[in-house]
């Protein structure tokens, strides 16, 4: 038996996304770039009509289509593991997009024998890495920008919670790893 040969409904869901996040966890911690951040949070929205996935860096958070995957359960492993690369990566201070080190990090998956989604998962580009960072300075969140800006932004996600701008900051070009070293951006 396998995965697209049955059905799930949300809360089934719920528990295989728990059940594949756990599994892949070991892949994410301890690593020598650092780890995923304790605390990351898996849910499932019926809102999400475009996108099968999405990492929310400032939240700690995995959204999932319940929609997509209710259909096609086979690819939920696959859509985990991206997502935590997108997390980990931005845990580990580095520019969370599809950069080498993303994908890099993604050929880890095929070791793991499970499908990937030839439709949904396959990116045409890679980016380049964020040369510029900015921080906010109330919450760290930081965001990884290929050009320096000409304006000040302001965190949304501060000004959600709290009401109030807190400006972000350029930091540097240089990203400062958890283990208190340094990498210059690529």
């Amino acid at each position: 038996m396998t995965l697209n040969s049955l059905k799930f409904d949300k809360e089934d869901l719920e528990l295989l996304a728990d059940y594949f996040y756990e599994l892949f966890l070991p892949r994410f911690v301890g690593q020598p770039e650092g780890s995923l951040r304790a605390g990351t949070t898996i849910e499932f929205s019926r809102r999400m009509k475009h996108k099968v996935g999405l990492a929310m860096m400032f939240e700690n958070k995995i959204r999932l289509s319940v929609n997509y995957f209710a259909e096609n359960p086979q690819f939920l492993p696959y859509t985990i593991f991206h997502e935590m690369t997108h997390l980990w990566l931005y845990h580990c201070g580095f520019d969370p997009g599809h950069t080498r080190r993303f994908y890099k990090k993604m050929t880890e998956f095929e070791q793991t024998g499970y499908q990937i989604d030839p439709e949904v998962h396959v990116h045409s580009r890679l980016a380049a890495e964020g040369t510029y960072v900015y921080i906010c300075g109330n919450c760290e969140n930081r965001w990884h920008l290929r050009e320096a800006l000409d304006h000040s932004i302001y965190c949304a996600f501060c000004y959600k919670k709290e009401g109030i701008e807190h400006y972000a900051t350029l930091k540097d070009t240089l990203f400062n790893l958890r283990d208190g070293t340094s990498e210059k951006c690529a």
